[in-house]
């Protein structure tokens, strides 16, 4: 199916009409030429339909035919992959380099041919300089280029791999507000390889260690986002015994391996580089504290100049490609050779005209980018009516109080669904840390029935929606209707994999129905969200080395045993939050549940 079509059948499912679409300035006569093919729409226009239909880039291209002639998460799925695998890839991207000329093709066979050589246990330098030629050059990682940094890291010595890190963290600044889930683990391997480097040696660590702690600790992503809060922990506290704290960082190691042990998390499991935290925190303990701290004759490591980095929040699309241009070093002759002709080329970078769909997908190839980077653009930017979805992640409880009401106010002038996902989204993470027994709350009921009202209204939900998808089944009585949500959400789940992206919204959606059918007694409804839930633990062995799934399926398993026992032992419950605490140093993780601990004892006796 084509892009355009997908869009089309998006519209019908959701429900939108072609009135509404003209309210954001795309008139019916335009919408409709698109869908037939007979015209195309300039990016900015499918920025507002995309928005309108609260779906992303790459949920839309994902079941496209226009895929395969992008680059989409390509390396997903680089490291399950045999050695017919690697050469059958090597080969494709091969002719297409050889029919089109893009690097991009040319970058992506090399890739592949190292996965081959090194299966076939052949000689790999070749490609490993071919490819670290490539990314040295440049002064910013697209995803693309992210993810073949990631590829190369075992490869590299460790002054080659410094060599990279800065640019690979300068160019984390980019997607600070917009993190696909596999953008996460990407990051936590490289930050986590760099911190294990960095205390090898004393030397490296005069050099290395002060950089890489201050860029861990600035690390920026999703909410409760377990990995990064892990690390900023352990670099917070390797920071303690650098200053000479040794007493106190020592003390703080022993409450983190603690905890860690008991949440069977003794290494970072989306990091092999780091093998285990005790390894790590031995090796950096063997160095006096003294011993790490530069010296004049030391090359201490710095970061690139300010000016390196691609901010989208202001800037017009074709601003935004004359940047990376420049930071990617990309001549004009490769966009055309993309198929844009140079007056296009050049109208674009001069703001003079804009990108249309076709100039948009031959620009893309041009600079390397993964579609997931346009989305960057589409959700970040300051004309982007999802821009606070992404960008707000990290406001408080009082910040996210104000914006409910100015998204309120937005979706009463303009209809747009956006509006009314992100008020309801930011509604109820502010009932979960202020509303007192806030899953027997008149609030959540009232949150909950509008929420189901609000998603009744479509045929098909994306991510946008999902996120949305446990409130409705709280206080639901239709247990066919939970079941038929809950077959929705895994099929969604799967459907990411589709993506090649370690996501899967049950295992941590439908914690607080499963919490509210226990509080409530209602066995029959328990069990059968927590069957659900553990099947697909099961079903998704992937998902076990991240953290949040697997503390919250050690706590949903202690609920359930409340539920099957009778009684609660408070104990049990909170010294697991404790240790979820003590390993992340964050205590936004464990407040709603703590809250929850006190309503069971309400309602079970104490044992």
């Amino acid at each position: 199916m084509l892009l355009r079509e997908k869009i089309n059948e998006i519209r019908q499912a959701k429900r939108v009409s072609i009135d509404r679409i003209t309210k954001t300035g795309i008139s019916k006569n335009k919408y409709y030429r698109f869908v037939s093919g007979e015209g195309s729409l300039s990016i900015g226009d499918l920025q507002k339909l995309i928005e309108l239909l609260t779906v992303s880039l790459s949920e839309v291209v994902a079941d496209s035919s226009e895929r395969d002639q992008l680059i989409f998460n390509e390396f997903g799925d680089y490291f399950t992959l045999d050695t017919t695998e690697y050469e059958q890839r090597a080969k494709n991207a091969a002719r297409r380099y050889m029919a089109t000329k893009l690097t991009a093709y040319y970058t992506i066979s090399t890739v592949y041919e190292l996965g081959a050589a090194h299966k076939k246990d052949e000689p790999v330098s070749d490609y490993v300089d071919d490819l670290y030629s490539s990314l040295k050059r440049q002064k910013f990682f697209t995803i693309f280029d992210l993810q073949v940094f990631r590829i190369l890291v075992p490869y590299l010595s460790v002054a080659r791999f410094f060599k990279l890190y800065p640019i690979f963290t300068t160019s984390l600044r980019t997607y600070e507000a917009y993190n696909p889930a596999d953008g996460i683990e990407l990051m936590i391997k490289i930050h986590a390889t760099a911190m294990t480097y960095a205390v090898s040696t004393a030397a490296r660590a005069r050099k290395y260690l002060d950089f890489v702690l201050t860029q861990v600790s600035n690390m920026r992503g999703r909410p409760f986002a377990g990995e990064f809060a892990i690390m900023k922990r352990l670099a917070n506290i390797s920071r303690l015994y650098v200053m000479g704290n040794v007493d106190a960082a020592q003390r703080a190691f022993d409450s983190f391996f603690g905890a860690a042990k008991r949440l069977d998390m003794d290494r970072l499991y989306a990091s092999p580089n780091m093998q285990t935290f005790n390894v790590y925190c031995k090796k950096l303990t063997s160095h006096a504290p003294e011993k790490l701290q530069p010296t004049a004759a030391d090359t201490v490591l710095v970061g690139l100049d300010d000016s390196a980095g691609v901010s989208f929040a202001e800037v017009p699309m074709g601003a935004a490609f004359e940047y990376i241009m420049k930071l990617k070093k990309l001549s004009v002759h490769e966009f055309e050779t993309a198929g844009m002709s140079h007056s296009k080329i050049y109208r674009v970078r001069k703001n003079l005209a804009e990108f249309d769909v076709n100039d948009l997908f031959a620009a893309m190839m041009a600079a390397r980018l993964d579609v997931r980077d346009v989305d960057v653009y589409l959700t970040t930017n300051s004309t982007a009516y999802g821009r606070s979805r992404f960008g707000m992640r990290h406001l408080s409880v009082d910040e996210m109080q104000l914006a409910i009401t100015d998204y309120e106010n937005l979706y009463a002038e303009t209809g747009f669904d956006v509006y009314k996902e992100i008020a309801f989204e930011f509604r109820g993470t502010v009932l979960k840390h202020t509303v007192p027994h806030w899953l027997q709350s008149e609030e959540l009921k009232q949150l909950s029935m509008e929420v189901s009202d609000h998603l009744g209204h479509f045929d098909t939900w994306h991510e946008a929606q999902q996120r949305l998808a446990a409130w409705p089944m709280l206080n639901q009585p239709d247990s066919n209707l939970i079941k038929r949500w809950m077959d929705q959400t895994v099929d969604f789940g799967h459907y990411m994999e589709t993506f090649r992206y370690p996501y899967d919204p049950i295992l941590i959606n439908y914690d607080s129905p499963l919490i509210q059918a226990v509080l409530n007694k209602d066995a029959d409804r328990a069990e059968a969200i927590y069957a659900r839930q553990f099947a697909e633990y099961q079903h998704r062995p992937d998902m076990h080395i991240y953290f949040n799934y697997r503390w919250h399926m050690l706590l949903n398993a202690e609920f359930i045993k409340v539920l099957r026992e009778g009684y609660v032992i408070p104990l049990t419950i909170d010294n697991l939050l404790k240790d979820v605490e003590v390993i992340t140093g964050e205590r936004d993780f464990i407040q709603p549940y703590q809250e929850l601990l006190t309503m069971l004892k309400e309602v079970y006796p104490v044992y």
